[in-house]
């Protein structure tokens, strides 16, 4: 058998892998044909690709080696554990009464508070180190090119959670649409895509934020990231909030901030980095302790965890040489995007059916924490991989190649 017949193969058992699994995790009951027919006509692209480029199945799962540094693959597992982490013990925090005096709620708490704050910096830190730096490419091109990328995928889960929550049925396409266009997040339980709709506000400026960073010197730069985070610490303290809201403007200063930290020239402030990461995690930690009251509002940690993020990342640079090129490290990094946006799928219908029958996240002094947040990490990373290659590449291809050709 060639090696594209076996690749076909293979693909047809993975169209039969994302059957069962439609099918066992349904909230709903599904019409089973018009499940095969749907994944077995979305996957003829893949199907089609692997027969006429061997080696296509392999890419799809990060199996070829890549020359690159994976210092951002490891800051980028780092980001997705703590954005999964906050959302295991989020809902589990109401389960907590009567252990606040504990060494473990203690514990728990901090990681509460610290992943629910830093996993967000640091993945909009990342997308800004790897996207800010200039190259000459049109507005249009990078359009087609990188933010169909990002906002093909938010439409695509989007309405699978509106599936999964079984909502499709009572709307029109244009209540679809609106529902996608006006981040409507009540509508199919999807929170947590607040964070992907600042990412993809941040792409649509790139284009234009790469020519205004261009040619600023560095140590104007660097000033610009000193002064804005000054600024937004007075908001926090002495000027009235409501100044620089926690929204579109903060994201852009962190955005801005990660492509000041990736630089080249930053790599003289790692151990400073690192030095005030750590101060600033352990004054955090002293914080949480003092602080009366716990409240869901996670917005004034921070000013402590920002300086944090950006001593995890300093620890990475630091370390950057000694990292291995890992496959599972890679193949995680690969699909972070997928698997950010469907966690909370894979925590709400398998998570929380299955295994909390017999352990929630505070079981155990805290491993019931950790094997769910694996369970979660590995269950996502499946999930992502059948939607991302089944549905999100052939219609981001599809799309990508007809917008090419009309421009």
């Amino acid at each position: 058998m060639k090696k594209g017949s076996l690749e076909v193969v293979c693909w047809f058992i993975i169209d039969l892998i994302t059957i069962v699994l439609a099918c066992l995790f349904s909230s709903h009951r599904v019409n089973l044909w018009v499940v095969a027919i749907g994944v077995v006509g979305f996957s003829l692209y893949s199907i089609f690709k692997s027969y006429k480029t061997p080696g296509y199945l392999p890419s799809t799962l990060a199996i070829p080696r890549n020359n690159r540094k994976p210092v951002y693959d490891y800051i980028r597992i780092i980001a997705v554990i703590f954005i999964i982490s906050v959302h295991i013990l989020g809902p589990d925090w109401e389960n907590t009464k009567g252990m606040e005096n504990t060494i473990i709620y203690h514990v728990l708490n901090y990681i509460r508070c610290f992943t629910g704050v830093s996993g967000d910096c640091l993945f909009i830190m990342i997308s800004g180190a790897l996207l800010l730096g200039f190259k000459e490419e049109s507005v249009l091109t990078f359009y087609r090119k990188r933010l169909t990328k990002v906002a093909i995928p938010l439409i695509i889960y989007y309405m699978f959670y509106l599936w999964q929550y079984d909502a499709m049925g009572n709307l029109t396409v244009w209540q679809v649409v609106k529902k996608i266009i006006t981040a409507d997040y009540t509508g199919a339980n999807v929170y947590h895509f607040w964070l992907i709709y600042i990412i993809v506000s941040l792409y649509v400026l790139v284009p234009f934020l790469r020519y205004m960073l261009k040619d600023m010197p560095y140590k104007v730069l660097t000033s610009l990231i000193a002064v804005m985070f000054t600024y937004y610490l007075l908001t926090r303290i002495i000027i009235n909030e409501s100044a620089m809201p926690m929204h579109f403007s903060f994201w852009l200063m962190m955005f801005i901030m990660g492509y000041w930290y990736g630089r080249e020239e930053t790599r003289k402030y790692d151990s400073i980095a690192i030095v005030v990461g750590v101060a600033a995690a352990v004054v955090f930690g002293i914080y949480l302790k003092l602080r009366t009251g716990l409240p869901d509002d996670l917005d004034g940690e921070y000013p402590f965890l920002i300086p944090a993020s950006i001593g995890i990342m300093g620890i990475f640079f630091k370390l950057q040489e000694k990292l291995k090129n890992i496959y599972l490290i890679r193949v995680i990094s690969k699909y972070s995007y997928g698997i950010i946006l469907v966690h909370m799928l894979v925590i709400n219908f398998a998570v929380k059916l299955y295994i909390y029958k017999y352990f929630s996240a505070l079981y155990y002094q805290g491993m019931g924490f950790v094997l769910i947040v694996l369970a979660t990490l590995i269950g996502s990373l499946l999930m992502a991989y059948l939607i991302d290659n089944i549905f999100v590449n052939p219609i981001t291809a599809l799309l990508g190649r007809d917008f090419k050709q009309r421009r």
